[in-house]
Formats: structure tokens, sequence, C-alpha cells
């Protein structure tokens, strides 16, 4: 007992520096319109076209990844997704605390729920995952496209 009350002032000032120590500062480079070029649009097409069935005067054609690098592509991609939905709601990016938080986290939720479904090498979940994707893109599109949210350069 006597060698660990001389450690416990000690034990306090790691304790309160560790506490003041400010998070780091993210440094956005990307604006929303350029993250949705290079990052969330591309991952977004994959999911959509990993899965999928085509009627046709020759039958019916079901469309799913045949091979574990196939699925891997699905799952890559599902994550970028997941992880764009965080890099929506750094800095000037967020373009309120509201719904826009909302969406981009509606996004990782999402982005999740195809990982999960990639994961599982299950094309009905991922299916089911591509239409959810779809409609959380939908939503916000609705509301920030129109207020110039693809359109602005920061």
């Amino acid at each position: 007992m006597r060698t660990v009350l001389p450690l416990l002032p000690a034990a306090a000032v790691l304790f309160l520096a560790a506490a003041c120590t400010k998070p780091p500062t993210f440094k956005p480079v990307a604006s929303v319109k350029q993250l949705m070029q290079a990052t969330i649009d591309p991952a977004a097409d994959v999911l959509f076209e990993a899965v999928g069935t085509i009627i046709s005067s020759s039958g019916v054609e079901e469309i799913a990844p045949k091979n574990e690098e196939e699925w891997a592509t699905v799952r890559y991609n599902a994550l970028t997704l997941a992880e764009s939905g965080n890099l929506l709601m750094i800095g000037a990016r967020a373009r309120d605390q509201g719904d826009w938080i909302k969406m981009s986290q509606a996004l990782v939720d999402v982005g999740v729920v195809a990982l999960k479904a990639a994961e599982a090498k299950n094309p009905e979940a991922l299916f089911e995952a591509g239409g959810e994707v779809y409609a959380v893109c939908t939503e916000c599109h609705s509301r920030y496209w129109k207020q110039g949210g693809g359109n602005e350069k920061r």
C-alpha cells in the first residue's frame, strides 16, 4: 500500500493530461462532389451491378459474384461506401448537424449491411442491401442536391 500512494499523484497527472489532449484535427481535401464522383458513386455502382436477374427471350440469367475475387471486390466496395458516410460528416462537408449527419450515418449503416451480405456471400441479402443503399442515397440527394450539394467547390 505504501508503494501505491506515491504513484497516485503521477497517475492523476497522466490522466488529466490525457483528458486535456485535443483530438486530431481532420483536414478534408476533397469536396462532397469529388467524394461522390471518385468514391461513393463507383462503390455504390459495384453493389448495384453485383447481383440481379436478366430475363430475355434466351431465358433467365442470374447475376451474382462467382468466385472469391468477385466477392472480395463487392466487400471492398461495401466497406468503402460505409466509410464514405464518415467522410461526409467531417468538417465543412457536413451541411448541418441534423439531417446531413443522420443521412451520412445511414450511409455508414447500409454500407455495413452490404458488407455483411458480401461476407456471407448471400446474393439475396446483397440485393436487398443495394435497395437500402439506393433509398439512402435518394433521400439525401432529394434534400441536398437541390441546394447545390452536388455543385459546390468545398
